[in-house]
């Protein structure tokens, strides 16, 4: 029988399938037997020529198998192979799950049936008030936020989940001490500490590589319930990711957007060809899911404002609606200067009423 460091060290031979490694382990084989095993014999479990000569490898393999676990206990990680009851259920389901996961961070019971939440690296504003309010929606929730650390899309969803108080899982295609560029290092470093974890498949050491990706995406819609693509272009990870997720047999949903914007024409593709199911609110979408939800989610951004308001407040209320508005607009409507809208604004903004974002655009919470 193999033992985990040895299940290791197949991983690390080259060409070697996570498939290939799982039959090896169920027939019960040790280490020494395969390196004296037939080319034949390999080959008939699924080894490629890469893997079959390499082999004799594996004693090496296996040292640095070990140094891998000493690695993951420097930096207190984890190392999670697909026979342990740690993996994460539904990726075991998937076909060709990863034999092993690194991790980083904690793991509890509701991380088994997440949401994946993806879109585009070039997100529009749009794009991501959505992914904040979807992902807020799920941490108030007890749901978990899973995506890939990637600029834009992904990089608001995991940083909504955490100001919302809820857990994310970050999964990474890259080994989970070689993350790049440095924002993402450092929101890793953020989400292992507080309430989340990031995973990956790839070693310690190795470094991100565009074949990587899509695999990374696999891991993404693969270990959670549904998958949300807010923005994507007709191309794009997002696209794989939801492509993934349709394989797996698991729900898709898709945020619509604007016919002229490119970052819309992915999204608003899936749900014409009823590849995604369109939503516009999270609980739509998580009661679509099954989820019992814990009211309430969010305000509506076309809820009266609160009565208590002085008029001055109520009628700049009244102009700030869902769209994003800038200071000039809001000024030029009502009348006012810039000084005296900033003021009332910045007492709207202090009752959680109004939210300012980058521009002097300003919009309800």
């Amino acid at each position: 029988m193999l033992s985990d460091i040895e299940i290791l060290a197949l991983t690390l031979l080259p060409g070697m399938t996570g498939g290939s490694v799982r039959t090896l382990v169920e027939s019960g084989v040790g280490i020494g037997e395969i390196i004296a095993a037939d080319p034949l014999d390999l080959a008939s479990v699924g080894l490629r020529r890469s893997a079959r000569e390499a082999v004799g490898e594996l004693p090496r393999l296996v040292e640095d198998a070990g140094r891998q676990y000493a690695r993951a206990a420097a930096l207190g990680a984890r190392i999670i192979l697909y026979r342990d009851d740690a993996y994460p259920t539904l990726l075991r389901q998937i076909y060709a799950p990863p034999t092993v996961l690194y991790g980083l961070g904690t793991f509890e019971e509701c991380d088994t049936e997440g949401v994946a939440i993806v879109g585009t690296r070039g997100a529009t504003l749009y794009g991501r008030l959505c992914t904040e309010r979807y992902a807020t929606a799920c941490a108030l929730n007890g749901i978990t936020v899973v995506s890939g650390l990637a600029r834009g899309i992904d990089t608001f969803a995991h940083q909504a989940a955490l100001d919302a108080g809820g857990r994310t899982i970050a999964v990474v295609a890259s080994g989970i001490d070689e993350i790049q560029p440095a924002y993402g290092a450092r929101l890793a470093e953020k989400i292992a500490a507080t309430a989340g974890a990031v995973i990956s498949e790839y070693p310690f050491g190795v470094r991100a590589l565009r074949a990587f990706f899509p695999q990374r995406n696999r891991i993404v819609s693969g270990m959670t319930r549904g998958t949300l693509v807010v923005e994507s272009d007709l191309k794009g990870g997002a696209m794989i990711t939801a492509g993934f997720a349709l394989d797996q047999n698991r729900e898709v949903f898709a945020v619509p957007g604007a016919i002229n914007i490119p970052a819309s024409r992915g999204t608003n593709l899936l749900i014409r060809t009823d590849r995604a199911r369109l939503t516009q609110t999270p609980e739509d979408m998580l009661d679509a899911m099954g989820y019992e939800l814990r009211p309430p989610i969010q305000p509506d951004s076309n809820e009266p404002p609160p009565t208590d308001l002085t008029a001055f407040e109520s009628s700049l209320m009244d102009v700030i609606d869902g769209e994003p508005r800038h200071i000039d607009d809001i000024c030029e409507r009502l009348g006012l200067s810039t000084s005296d809208a900033l003021v009332q604004l910045l007492h709207l903004e202090f009752r959680g009423l109004v939210r300012q974002l980058a521009g002097k655009l300003f919009v309800r919470t």
